[in-house]
């Protein structure tokens, strides 16, 4: 695991202050890596796994094998692209959108000081795994499923549009909307305060409360 504080020209320097501003440009980096302090500037990252602790302004790409882990106190101030079979595990602050094209899944878990200003968008067979708070809209158009777990929130709609399901455990206050083969599911412990729509052949099953209208096509 490389420790990344300073870098200048791909040689690895160590800061003796991490308040001390680390880069001021693009970088491409392979491997597994952990940022620590502040970066201004694009991460784009192959084969491995980028870990924030400090703070990035500007765009996360991540190709091929590795994730992405964002850490309760660290922050990003740009959008996270994961393109390959890993996950995007969500405890600090993203303001930006978050994208994954491969079969991992996008995690957002409990944090005493996290958020996410942003959207998320799930294009393949990994799943939206909402732990803690989120208040975006959630889109999934692979066969993967949104969750929101019990004792979490999610305040923006829920999009899924294909075979995949969505699950309500916890506290939905959007709208949510399955238009493919899977079924929509809220629990004894799930509370929906918007509409529910179920376009095509899946069902919804409601066990828990849903104060908007159950719409099923």
């Amino acid at each position: 695991m490389k420790t990344f504080r300073i870098l200048y020209k791909a040689v690895l320097t160590l800061a003796c202050f991490a308040a001390t501003p680390i880069f001021a440009n693009d970088l491409e980096l392979e491997g597994d890596w952990t940022l620590t302090g502040d970066v201004d500037g694009n991460v784009k990252i192959t084969d491995g796994t980028l870990t924030v602790l400090g703070q990035l302004d500007g765009n996360i790409e991540q190709i091929g094998s590795g994730s992405v882990v964002i850490l309760e106190g660290a922050s990003v101030d740009g959008n996270i692209k994961e393109l390959g079979d890993g996950d995007v595990f969500l405890a600090g602050n993203i303001d930006g959108n978050i994208e994954e094209e491969g079969e991992g899944c996008v995690i957002v878990v409990p944090s005493a000081d996290g958020s996410l200003d942003g959207n998320i968008k799930e294009k393949d067979d990994g799943d939206v795994i909402v732990e803690g708070n989120y208040d975006g809209v959630v889109e999934e158009e692979g066969d993967g499923s949104v969750i929101i777990e019990f004792g979490a929130s999610s305040n923006g709609d829920i999009i899924e549009k294909d075979s995949g399901h969505i699950l309500v455990a916890g506290i939905q206050g959007g709208n949510v909307e399955e238009s493919g083969d899977g079924n929509v599911i809220v629990t004894d412990t799930g509370i929906v305060f918007g509409n529910v729509f179920e376009k095509d052949n899946g069902t919804v099953f409601n066990f828990g409360q849903v104060f908007g209208n159950i719409i099923e096509d």
